[in-house]
């Protein structure tokens, strides 16, 4: 018998046993590259050859035998999503077969997955600014603001705690140690108790002169007519500076004049130190014409007084003294502090005990860093992490230096190591250990260092008892500190941060105020707060029967029977055009440039935020949209040429339609019929005066990709909700990048899925969907 080997072609390996008779055939498996390549000719390849590469997308170059490497990934996830969704072929070319598409896209599946795994390698995060400052609060007991001496976080992935964008860097290591000196300055108190006096000032030294201009004084209060912040319009405590940094209670009284409604007043605490000055809001309030007496509490540093500032009042008024115009005054203020319940402070006596400072001893010393260690590294410690601060201080002290300062070095070691500033994980086995687990659940949820109790629990290696576990984050979640959470997610994902990024045209939007906006980002953290407190349906961040308002924003939003400056739910009509979080006043504002919308900025954020679409850029040749300044015509006028233009066309048919639901808004929120433009008056073109006239009808209709149509944003969130599971599948991946610290990627998938339908049969409410987060097998795997 003869015996002929040979390989057969497209990948084939076979050996073929030539005799009496035909042996069996042995097939060996195809590679990865064969199984792909046939499809990929047949639809892709006469766009995305090497010479044409549409989308800068080279299939030649690309398919391989393996998916390797990040920019691999990206690809071939950007080209499954595509022909899953059946975004390619383009509709003009001939379209797979069912069952041929899903042969391709289970052929993609398993190497992509195994490729994607491959590059979420844990890393070594470190906590950023926010992060950092509530962990040094928390950790030493102090009231102390920290961000400002560091730099600003980058942003990866929406959010500013992905490990990816927290880079390091010797300057930053520098800002570390001047924080951490700054925080031990308030910590250590080696001084006699301040003295705690009680003093009272007013600002007639400042406005006298300006009394029956600016001001009036009335029933000895200074009033004031005017929401102006200018020099002539504030009522301060400058004359009597805090003599040092402490707690201080600052009583007043304060009453309207000329009016049947209460108006509202804000204090702010300032340094007033010219262009550098530091200013820290201390509260609004609202007064009737009864007068009413006010106690607020700060902790300030030395130097700083207090100022009054009249809300939504006119910005100019002419003759105050002949009376009749709506006005707020102030008492002369009542200053107490530094106010001390003890001392040294329970701070102080947290870290160093009652060791005498002026004679500790090293065992003292060892004592304070053995206690000190394991809390700020968030577990046990060992001998040689021990031995490091304290070899520190023995050099130190045995080189003739006093206790404490020495007892510093330490100490500021301990706060600028990697072991305190970066969250660290050992990324091996299958799961993360138990104060590792302790430490994502609290930086998720509090965004700070875990407290005594969960750290307990860590200890004792419950945290990954489903029920246990269960219990630790209702009790997380019903803390206080979870405003940091609310606070700070909501900051990135609905991006109130932005808030100040624009300023509304004061020709367009003259009844743009700083209470409105400060209520605008109220409405969002409160409406989230009430939607994760209740657990209501995830979908209500869609479209919701009710809305957080007071009656700042219900005048600016057209609603009616809503007083006080109080935010509280109220209930929307079923033809209301509000509910959900599209339509809320900040969301609103951040996506606009105060004069004008933009369907592509508003668009693009629905996309990615509610939708969870992620479109490339724009290419480098295309130029964006001028707005049409004149008003002859509208933004859909000219998208409409510019999506002519067949680059434009395949991201826009996914950018504009959302866009157009909302351009029924304008820059602060209101709902429009009809856009707004600014006439000059011809007779005085260089005075830049004029008036308000409304110019072409909005259109806020639109066609989405798959052919649904909306005719206004209450149609538009109707197909929003019709198409739930996205948004479902978007808030899981939105809410789990801010827990992991990393943006989520093809591997996570699966467990994506598995939490949404989890959550959606155990009534799908938001306070759910985050404990499915914490008890799936993504928050603790390294």
């Amino acid at each position: 018998m003869q015996i002929s080997p040979f390989r057969l072609p497209n990948g084939f390996g076979a050996v073929i046993c030539l005799g009496v008779m035909l042996a069996p055939v042995l097939i060996l498996a195809e590679s990865l590259e064969d199984r792909l390549w046939p499809f990929l000719e047949k639809h892709c390849l006469e766009c995305h050859d090497g010479s044409v590469a549409k989308g800068v997308l080279d299939i030649e170059a690309l398919v391989s035998d393996e998916i390797t490497g990040p920019g691999e990934v990206a690809s071939w996830t950007a080209i499954f999503d595509r022909i899953q969704h059946d975004e390619m072929p383009p509709a003009k070319q001939p379209r797979p077969v069912h069952s041929e598409k899903v042969a391709f896209l289970d052929t993609v599946r398993a190497p992509l997955t195994k490729a994607d795994r491959e590059i979420r390698e844990v890393v070594h995060r470190r906590m950023n600014r926010v992060e950092y400052e509530n962990t040094m609060r928390d950790l030493l007991g102090i009231e102390v603001d920290l961000q400002d001496r560091l730099p600003e976080d980058q942003s990866a992935g929406g959010f500013d705690n992905n490990g990816a964008a927290l880079a390091v860097s010797a300057e930053l290591f520098e800002r570390y140690l001047d924080a951490a000196r700054h925080a031990l300055d308030l910590v250590i108190k080696n001084e006699p108790r301040p003295e705690t006096r009680t003093f009272t000032t007013d600002s007639l030294h400042e406005v006298g002169q300006y009394l029956g201009k600016q001001y009036a004084l009335i029933d000895d209060r200074v009033t004031l007519f005017t929401s102006s912040k200018t020099q002539y319009s504030k009522v301060s405590t400058r004359k009597a500076r805090l003599p040092e940094r402490g707690r201080y209670r600052f009583k007043f009284s304060a009453a309207a004049v000329n009016t049947d409604q209460p108006i509202t007043f804000s204090v702010t605490a300032s340094d007033f130190k010219s262009v550098s000055a530091v200013y820290k809001n201390l509260g609004y309030f609202e007064v009737g014409t009864e007068p009413e007496t006010f106690e607020i509490e700060a902790t300030l540093d030395k130097g700083f007084a207090i100022q009054f500032f009249a809300q939504s009042l006119p910005t100019w008024v002419k003759n105050v003294s002949s009376g009749g115009h709506p006005g707020v005054g102030w008492s002369a203020v009542e200053i107490t502090g530094p106010i001390i319940e003890k001392w040294p402070p329970e701070s102080h006596q947290r870290l160093l005990g009652n060791v005498d400072l002026e004679n500790g001893s090293l065992e003292d010393a060892k004592i304070i860093l053995e206690r000190f260690l394991p809390r700020a590294y968030r577990r046990p410690c060992t001998e040689a992490e021990l031995a490091r601060p304290f070899k520190l201080v023995k050099a130190a002290m045995d080189s003739g230096r006093p206790f404490l300062p020495s007892l510093r070095l330490g100490l500021e070691s301990v706060l600028c190591s990697p072991n305190f500033l970066f969250l660290r994980e050992s990324g091996t086995g299958e799961r993360i250990s138990g104060y590792e687990m302790a430490s994502r659940l609290s930086y998720f949820l509090w965004n700070s260092m875990p407290d005594e109790s969960l750290l307990a629990t860590a200890e004792k290696g419950h945290l990954f008892d489903p029920e246990i576990l269960t219990g630790e984050v209702e009790r997380l979640l019903g803390d206080e500190r979870v405003g940091r959470f609310v606070e700070n997610f909501t900051g990135q994902w609905l991006r109130l941060r932005d808030i100040n990024e624009t300023t509304p045209d004061r020709k367009l939007y003259q009844d743009f105020d700083e209470l409105l906006q400060v209520s605008m980002v109220k409405e969002s953290r409160a409406f989230f707060r009430k939607v994760l407190d209740d657990n209501l349906a995830i979908t209500n961040f869609i479209d919701s029967d009710f809305a957080m308002l007071n009656q700042r924003l219900a005048a600016n939003y057209g609603i009616e029977d809503v007083e006080g400056l109080e935010l509280r739910p109220v209930s929307l009509p079923g033809d209301s055009v509000r509910g959900g979080v599209l339509t809320q006043g900040a969301v609103l504002k951040v996506t606009a440039n105060g004069t004008n919308t933009s369907p592509v900025i508003r668009g693009v954020w629905v996309l990615e935020n509610i939708l969870g679409k992620h479109l490339p850029p724009p290419p480098p040749n295309i130029s964006g949209i001028e707005p049409d300044i004149r008003s002859a015509t509208t933004i859909r006028e000219q998208l409409a040429l510019h999506s002519d233009s067949e680059s434009c066309a395949g991201c826009h048919q996914f950018i504009d339609p959302p866009g157009f639901a909302l351009e029924s808004f304008d820059p602060i929120g209101r709902h429009r019929d009809q856009y707004l433009q600014f006439k000059v008056n011809e007779k005085f073109p260089d005075k830049g005066w004029g008036n308000v006239v409304k110019a072409k009808a909005v259109d806020a209709s639109g066609v989405l990709r798959n052919g649904e149509t909306f005719h206004d944003i209450r149609e538009f969130k109707q197909l929003l909700l019709a198409d739930e599971a996205s948004f479902a599948r978007c808030l899981v991946d939105r809410v789990a990048t801010y827990a992991m610290g990393r943006e989520m990627g093809f591997s996570d998938r699966e467990v994506i899925e598995s939490i949404v339908a989890k959550t959606r049969a155990e009534g799908n409410g938001f306070r759910t969907l985050i404990k499915n987060i914490i008890l799936s097998p993504l928050f603790s795997t390294p």
